[in-house]
């Protein structure tokens, strides 16, 4: 497993969404992190980089991934920061391994399956399994409108870095990422989230299609040391949609829970 450790201090663990490197964290979060006095932890998750062909592997498998990874490091207690399927792993890494976490934030997460994610997730399915390969100019659009608030994609100086990124960096349709696709919630697990008992900050993106904010609410409120925050005029990708809002909330949590 590819890995990356910049910084001193407490350890953070970053754990990537579906598709996303570690280094998507390098950007906004880890310089502002280290600055902050935190040794910063990012790693490709399975189906990522160097895997990017593997396929058969399950939640399961990346919670043992990401286990193994806080032990080959000495991290336990670790802070964690997930967002999408990265809390997802988090949120089953608290459950199995409670002793590895020492707080948690989860930024875009949910705790069950709905029909609007079953639909979604048919469809993503649908789309891997024919082999088609989308012309990087559509791919680009329905990332942008997956990932960004309205706030954002009517600001033409906002918007124009994301749309020449995205189309120079069409996501590639690997047996990875196929995989990943089944990494979630396929049933309700808010039953199992009341066993949590490390300090966690939900984060809500309120214009978040893919996982919407009342979703992220209801992992709160299950978790008994949970509490819940929600950004305005954010979407999917929040925490590089809106850095700055994102980092100091984090940092607070931290702070608030040493």
């Amino acid at each position: 497993m590819a890995y990356d450790e910049r910084g001193t201090g407490d350890p953070v663990l970053f754990i990537a969404g579906r598709g996303g490197a570690g280094r998507t964290w390098h950007l906004h979060q880890v310089p502002v992190f280290t600055r902050a006095g935190y040794r910063c932890v990012t790693f490709d998750n399975r189906g990522i980089g160097a895997t990017e062909n593997a396929d058969g592997f399950t939640t399961e498998t990346m919670v043992a991934d990401t286990a193994a990874l806080i032990e080959k490091l000495d991290l336990a207690p670790v802070r964690i920061v997930g967002v999408s399927m990265g809390s997802f792993i988090a949120q089953e890494l608290m459950v199995a391994r409670p002793e590895l976490v020492r707080s948690a934030v989860l930024m875009a997460t949910r705790g069950r399956h709905d029909r609007t994610r079953e639909f979604f997730w048919q469809g993503e399915r649908a789309l891997a399994d024919s082999g088609i390969e989308l012309p990087p100019e559509f791919d680009a659009k329905v990332r942008l409108l997956e990932s960004f608030s309205p706030k954002t994609l009517n600001d033409e100086h906002a918007v124009r870095d994301w749309i020449d990124m995205f189309t120079m960096w069409p996501q590639k349709p690997t047996p990875g990422i196929r995989t990943q696709l089944s990494v979630a919630p396929l049933e309700s697990r808010l039953a199992a989230y009341q066993s949590i008992t490390a300090p966690a900050l939900v984060i809500g993106f309120a214009d978040d299609v893919v996982l919407p904010p009342h979703l992220g609410r209801e992992v709160a409120n299950a978790l008994p040391n949970g509490r819940f925050l929600e950004i305005p005029d954010t979407g999917h990708l929040g925490f590089i949609e809106k850095p700055e809002v994102v980092n100091t909330a984090i940092l607070n949590f931290f702070a608030d829970t040493l």
